[in-house]
């Protein structure tokens, strides 16, 4: 398909975003942004020209209104060469599209070279403010573009469930093409900030670096706030830092789809990246549907997400790394055919030491996951990253899971591993679950093959048993053994004739349900889980979590998906 096409066919010319069947039609309104206290040095636009606009040198940029009603941005308004670097950039709400000819980049990138050269690596607020307001869709038309916010910089990107904010390619907004085969038709939002990320504090830093004698990249060095240039995925660009409170923006009623262009083999962007990002983020309401690689990732940082989605990824709906420590609450993650892991959890990764500290740590409750039973590049729609699966936590990664559900769509809940611990190259993991670290409470997995263990020779005694036997164990409580010792663990698994479950997810089995009924039972009728009484109460764990009400991510008193998600009312067709 030609990039620089013209658009004569149009799906949708006042801001439409509902190009894939089953989906939501938007009415878009102005939008005042001023609860925000976000100022501005655009100049104001032309009274016939509602595109977003700056002043840089003394010049004005600012995007072309077209035939179709929509603005177009060429690389002269913003690139991955020219990124807008002025104090804020506001993309206004006018009824009609916001089109991107190539990437749009926001912020001042430092990488170590100019770290060392004088450059000041911007800390939060120093950078651009990226300001888009409710009710907009923003299209990219090159299949390698993408959004990327640089280290201290902002995006405040602000909707409504009545008028979310859509980021999505031209061939599902313009030309109305977009189905849930086309993963990959642009890269995705990158938010890269001056978190913690273990990169910076193993002992590894190479150049300059490390021939001055520093041996963490994440003390300050020279007048620089610190000295971490951790490399992010995409093009040349850097994250991390020493501030896990940072504050990158906010993410409200946003919908990232069609995302995830593969750079290179290994090097894949993700709908969202979250590269070192701290807590003072927020992250509400927020869907990845139809990507490539992963949903949402965190590599380091510690930003807290609530009320997520991802519908139909290719890879990982979830995924975190390299010393992440988060938050999550209230998640729902569909398999709709093809796709890997619910949640997948590393430490390090890439042949790198799993001990590394700060160590990786994802406190999760009221997630649904919903496999689908479907292998690698198997399905309606497959995926070339695995088999489906719910969440594996690996190489030294720790955890703490409560009040979830773990299942499978397929009409017998036939499914691969439900939930897997792995340690093969190496104990961390598995130590983190026999002294506490890791905690599982008030959680149903409901599978044919509900557990998996992977033991490193170290942690041989957890798995002497049948596959997935102590993990059982240490799920029901513990033996009191050295290598399970007793824990305040209480879930529930149900596997063998007790599948499938009469009562679990609205709608039933070979559905997109993903609604949590008011009575769990198996298959005799007998409750398997009381939402009554068997909840736990996450708040006393986190300040960020809520006491929840009910098991998984939602029910039919809290759905808080209804009318501006995709991808959950289309029949099943895996």
């Amino acid at each position: 398909m030609n990039r620089n096409k013209l658009f004569a066919v149009v799906c949708a010319t006042a801001g439409l975003a509902a190009c894939d069947t089953g989906e939501i039609t938007l009415s878009p309104t102005n939008v005042d942004n001023s609860n925000q206290g976000n100022t501005t040095t655009n100049p104001p636009a032309v009274a016939d020209n509602p595109c977003a606009s700056y002043e840089e040198a003394g010049q004005t940029f600012e995007g072309t209104l077209n035939g179709d009603g929509n603005c177009v941005y060429d690389t002269s308004f913003v690139s991955d060469t020219r990124p807008i670097t002025v104090s804020s950039i506001r993309f206004p709400n006018f009824g009609g599209l916001h089109i991107f000819e190539d990437s749009l980049f926001i912020g001042d990138d430092v990488s170590e070279t100019d770290a060392q050269l004088g450059i000041r690596i911007p800390q939060e607020g120093e950078g651009t403010r990226l300001l888009i307001d409710a009710g907009n869709t923003m299209v990219f038309q090159a299949a390698d573009s993408y959004i990327r916010i640089a280290r201290g910089s902002q995006i405040f990107a602000e909707g409504t469930a009545a008028e979310p904010i859509i980021f999505t390619a031209d061939e599902d907004a313009v030309l109305g093409l977009g189905t849930e085969s086309d993963r990959g038709l642009w890269g995705g939002l990158q938010i890269n900030g001056n978190g913690i990320t273990n990169k910076c504090h193993d002992g590894t830093a190479t150049g300059n670096l490390q021939d001055a004698g520093i041996d963490s990249q994440f003390d300050p060095v020279g007048g620089q706030p610190h000295a971490c240039h951790a490399e992010a995925e995409g093009r040349p660009a850097t994250y991390g830092g020493n501030n896990n409170a940072e504050n990158s923006g906010v993410l409200t009623y946003v919908v990232v789809k069609h995302a995830g262009f593969e750079v290179v083999d290994g090097d894949e962007l993700n709908a969202i990246t979250l590269n070192g990002v701290g807590s003072g983020t927020t992250i509400s309401h927020v869907q990845t549907y139809t990507s490539l690689d992963d949903g949402f990732e965190m590599f380091g940082g510690a930003v807290n997400l609530d009320h997520i989605v991802a519908v139909n990824v290719g890879d990982d709906s979830i995924d975190y790394s390299e010393g992440y420590q988060g938050d999550i609450q209230y998640a729902v993650v569909v398999h709709t055919s093809g796709g890997n892991r619910c949640i997948e959890g590393d430490n390090t990764g890439g042949n790198r030491d799993d001990g590394i500290t700060p160590r990786t740590k994802l406190r999760i409750s009221n997630l649904t996951c919903i496999t689908s039973n479907i292998d690698e590049d198997a399905g309606t729609n497959p995926s070339s990253k695995g088999d489906s699966e719910g969440p594996l936590f690996r190489e030294g990664a720790w955890f703490e899971m409560y009040n979830s559900i773990v299942t499978s769509n397929e009409a017998t809940m036939s499914s691969n591993e439900c939930l897997e611990l792995d340690d093969s190259e190496g104990p961390e993991t598995i130590d983190g679950a026999q002294d506490g670290t890791s905690v599982a409470i008030s959680n149903v997995i409901a599978c044919s093959e509900p557990l998996k263990v992977g033991a490193d020779a170290a942690n041989a005694g957890f798995d002497a048993q049948p596959e997935g036997t102590a993990l059982l164990t240490w799920l029901n409580g513990g033996d009191g053994s050295a290598d399970i010792p007793n824990n305040n663990n209480a879930n529930n698994v149900v596997e063998g004739s007790n599948l499938p479950f009469t009562s679990l997810i609205s709608g039933g089995v070979s559905t997109r349900g993903y609604l949590t009924e008011a009575a769990i039972q198996d298959s005799t009728g007998a409750d398997v889980f009381d939402q009554a009484t068997q909840l736990f109460d996450v708040s006393a764990v986190s300040g960020f979590f809520d006491a929840p009400t009910y098991l998984g991510g939602a029910n039919a008193g809290d759905d808080w998906l209804a009318g501006w998600t995709f991808g959950l009312s289309d029949p099943l067709n895996p």
